[in-house]
């Protein structure tokens, strides 16, 4: 009877050890070996971008004019890259699909939108949150909340993305640009027209 608690608790340790692993494994494969996708981001709620240390992320595409007839808790989207290069869902399934273009998403879903009289398709990217140190968090916040609003005339008045390493149905957020700079080097930038 020893011997079994023995074997039970030295296969509980070696589980509870692995699982950790096995997920910093496949984000760092990712970040090595996973290829680059743009997604271009979408206005929030000004007062809900910033929760502690991360910016809450928005993509202007997770919601498609099309209904891909799939509502899962967890779906799988193929991607595919416009003429700009940013990411576009090809095709949503509920069952895994194969492929370095493929990403394991949290949740997908259709709803009739009224205004537009059609479905849209909705996607809960894992790659919600950006997190940053927290004493440029503030600074970071309103660049991006700047930089994510629309001018009178609906076009954005900079362009917002990030990047995303996909790798075998995973995906892990890179950076975040601010009209083409990375956010610290935003961060900096202005912290230098401040001090001036």
């Amino acid at each position: 009877m020893k011997n079994i608690k023995l074997i039970l608790f030295a296969v509980f340790a070696i589980v509870s050890v692995a699982a950790p692993f096995s997920i910093i494994w496949k984000h760092e494969a990712a970040l090595r070996y996973g290829k680059t996708y743009k997604f271009r981001t979408a206005p929030i709620d000004p007062y809900d971008a910033f929760r502690g240390k991360y910016v809450r992320l928005s993509f202007e595409d997770d919601r498609r004019k099309k209904d891909f007839g799939v509502y899962a808790q967890h779906g799988y989207v193929r991607l595919t890259a416009d003429a700009d290069g940013f990411a576009k869902p090809a095709e949503i399934s509920e069952t895994p699909l194969k492929g370095d273009d493929v990403i394991r998403v949290d949740r997908v879903w259709s709803s009739w939108n009224n205004d537009e009289k059609q479905y849209r398709t909705r996607i809960d990217y894992p790659f919600n949150r950006y997190y940053l140190p927290e004493d440029i968090a503030p600074l970071a916040e309103r660049l991006y909340h700047r930089a994510n609003t629309r001018a009178a005339d609906g076009e954005r008045k900079l362009d917002t993305y990030v990047t995303v390493k996909v790798y075998q149905g995973v995906g892990v957020l890179e950076e975040l640009y601010l009209n083409g700079v990375p956010v610290r080097e935003a961060v900096k930038a202005e912290l230098a027209r401040e001090t001036r």
